[in-house]
């Protein structure tokens, strides 16, 4: 069996999400999809593996700040998609606020990790987001790969996995494995600048650990806003068909 475990000699927490198992039994396509954290400081061997595992698209969720100050450092083949994850302009801010005053009110008070998943779950931003990721998963060839990343590879990499994983029809026990393995490493890398707010708010939850509690706060949000996952990806734009596609490319 292919290892999980993505060894880099300076990228961190990265990992293959093959191997989980679907709700109709079949299980996710190793070396297809993989989450990791900053790919910022890679080296040439661990460039030229990424280049091996023919990952050909790098979606940066990062601040913008976080992207220009410490860059990834692309392979030959790569190309870098830019999936800033936070509401970051003052447009963005306004209807990020707009959605929270809205559906605020109809989701359980969580843990302080869960309700940031809430807020940005409801925000417009993180459905663009999803919907260029879903997008770029859609038009792999099947002898490639892609990758998603932030700092850390915990947050908003969890949290993108979630969705991922959800979109791929894992039962709710399947993806908190993937989820929880976050716990086992040591969170002593980050690039948040913290001398602004949003800077602020990824230092607080790169340091805050990952638990069952904040794993519900997204998935509960999907279906107590949307009215389950098919829904969800519907209002990204897509049909059941797409759905169809997406399973039949990354299971077997």
């Amino acid at each position: 069996m292919p290892k999980r475990i993505v060894k880099l000699e300076a990228g961190y927490n990265c990992r293959d999400l093959g191997g989980y198992v679907s709700h109709d039994g079949r299980t996710v396509k190793w070396g297809r999809l993989y989450r990791s954290g900053s790919l910022s400081h890679l080296t040439k061997a661990d460039q030229a593996e990424l280049a091996r595992r023919k990952i050909v698209v790098d979606c940066d969720l990062r601040s913008r700040h976080e992207q220009d100050n410490f860059p990834d450092k692309l392979w030959p083949g790569a190309k870098l998609v830019d999936a800033h994850f936070y509401s970051e302009s003052g447009d963005e801010e306004e209807e990020a606020e707009a959605a929270w005053e809205k559906y605020s009110g109809k989701l359980p008070k969580l843990s302080y990790l869960a309700m940031a998943y809430q807020q940005n779950l409801v925000a417009p931003r993180t459905g663009l987001v999803m919907r260029k990721i879903f997008k770029e998963m859609l038009t792999l060839e099947d002898d490639e790969a892609l990758i998603y990343h932030c700092s850390m590879g915990k947050d908003r990499t969890g949290m993108v996995s979630v969705i991922v994983l959800m979109a791929l029809g894992l039962e709710d026990r399947e993806i908190l494995r993937d989820y929880l393995l976050s716990r086992e490493y040591s969170w002593d890398w980050d690039e948040a600048d913290g001398n602004d707010r949003l800077g602020q708010q990824i230092a607080k939850m790169n340091q805050t650990q990952v638990s069952q509690t904040a794993f519900y706060g997204i998935t509960e949000t999907i279906r107590q806003t949307w009215g389950g996952f098919d829904r969800y990806f519907a209002s990204l734009g897509f049909g059941q068909g797409d759905l169809d596609r997406l399973r039949d490319k990354f299971l077997e």
